[in-house]
């Protein structure tokens, strides 16, 4: 590899564009590898967070809740992307990027809080955990751009806007997941050519 790459931002994920969940930091690794001078391939571990609400068309249980309203989620994500990144034309220290690619879901844990009606028409509360019950390999499609400084040959820093999209569904009720957010990253490059 050619760089290590310290990464953290805010992140929330919902299902669809109008019911947000609730905005959580992620923290990973990353190291990056230069295919060209224009290409970068980059992957990563990253652990977050995934807090939202789902409703009841959007949650396909594993087993029949009578009259479910709707789904409360807080599920522990780890992270594996592979995206291909273009590097746009340095100016001095400065280059603007573009990056595309997969990522690929472990689910650690998923807590669910299900809201329903009994029989009788009466609001009911149920929550159940699942553990290390689901992975989903390149189940997420990433799209991101961003500003890249260089301080040294050795140091830069990154912020880079994304959006990632799912191909399946994700966790126990087959959720179609959205997540958008900012990456801050400070690179480190531990290896410099000689001259």
């Amino acid at each position: 590899f050619r760089r290590v790459l310290f990464r953290s931002g805010p992140d929330v994920s919902g299902v669809g564009l109008d019911n947000p969940g609730k905005l959580e930091m992620q923290y990973g690794l990353g190291v990056g590898y230069a295919l060209s001078k224009r290409l970068t391939i980059r992957t990563g571990f990253f652990t977050t967070n995934k807090i939202y609400t789902a409703d009841s068309g959007d949650y396909k249980s594993p087993y029949t809740i009578n009259k479910l309203q709707k789904v409360d989620a807080n599920c522990l994500v780890y992270e594996i992307p592979l995206n291909l990144v273009y590097n746009f034309r340095s100016v001095k220290n400065h280059n603007w990027f573009i990056s595309g690619g997969f990522s690929s879901y472990l689910m650690k844990k998923e807590t669910y809080g299900y809201h329903y009606e009994n029989s009788w028409g009466q609001p009911q509360y149920y929550k159940r955990t699942y553990k290390n019950e689901n992975t989903h390999f390149f189940s997420v499609i990433n799209f991101s751009g961003g500003y890249q400084y260089h301080f040294t040959n050795r140091f830069s820093i990154m912020a880079e806007p994304y959006i990632k999209i799912p191909a399946s569904g994700i966790g126990v009720g087959k959720v179609k997941l959205n997540s958008a957010g900012v990456l801050f990253t400070v690179g480190f490059k531990p290896f410099l050519k000689k001259n």
